[in-house]
């Protein structure tokens, strides 16, 4: 990735590979597959706050499993403040805090952010992002609020 002649960021030949950008530093994100083959969105489009939306059962149980699948001890994870938001392409974007044992045996408080996919009863949660260093928490923020979702800390 690199800069183009109008200093816009260039991300031709980055397929399955998405990057986030605030603040101008990106955020690598791994879409699994069927995903991964989607195309990036086009340069400079900006984040869509979307609307408040209520998580169905199944939708609220995907996004427990997608946040387990990464976490080091899964057992003493707990998941609080979830919020939703549905832009206007019927995208839902879930933000929320992992509260979680890490390597080091601590207790940390991370924010997470990821994207429903899929129909409602065989629904994927895709993990954009956990807050787990100083930088990534600032960045996974940042990108709940542009999404329209601000309880996140």
């Amino acid at each position: 990735m690199g800069k183009n002649a109008r200093g816009s960021c260039d991300h031709r030949g980055l397929r399955g590979v998405h990057r986030l950008h605030v603040r101008h530093r990106p955020l690598a994100i791994f879409l699994p597959p069927p995903y991964n083959t989607w195309p990036s969105a086009p340069l400079g489009t900006a984040i869509e706050p979307g609307r408040p939306v209520g998580l169905t059962g199944s939708q609220q149980g995907a996004v427990v499993t997608g946040v387990l699948k990464w976490m080091k001890d899964p057992g003493s994870v707990q998941l609080r403040g979830i919020e939703a938001v549905q832009n206007s392409r019927g995208r839902i974007i879930v933000c929320g805090e992992v509260n979680g044992r890490n390597s080091a045996g601590n207790v940390t408080i991370s924010p997470f952010l990821g994207v429903l996919m899929g129909p409602d009863g065989d629904t994927d949660f895709v993990v954009v992002g956990i807050g787990s260093s100083d930088r990534e928490r600032v960045e996974v923020t940042a990108l709940c609020r542009a999404s329209g979702i601000y309880g996140v800390q």
